[in-house]
């Protein structure tokens, strides 16, 4: 009986350390895989990040630019204005 004992530990043993063996590689290759995919992503995710950073600031410039044009529009409008008042004025006096 502890010979039968002795004969299966001396198979399964090796066995399940062969088969361990093999299921650590096939972890660490999947773990690798699993990396490479995340540094891809981590990769895609920073260029993504840069464009929207680039059209943000795209964005502010229109915007400034935008302002800046409103203002001067604006700013002709009140000219146009005081100069029409004054042409009025002008000619209410004589």
């Amino acid at each position: 009986m502890k010979t039968a004992l002795l004969v299966l530990f001396a198979i399964l043993y090796p066995t399940i350390s062969v088969l361990n063996l093999f299921s650590d590689y096939k972890t660490m290759k999947s773990n690798n895989d699993l990396m490479k995919e995340i540094h891809k992503s981590n990769n895609l995710f920073d260029s993504l990040l840069k464009e929207v950073r680039a059209n943000e600031d795209l964005t502010i410039a229109i915007k400034d630019r935008a302002n800046a044009q409103d203002n001067f529009v604006w700013e002709s409008v009140l000219i146009l204005a005081r100069r029409i008042h004054d042409l009025e004025d002008s000619n209410y006096v004589k």
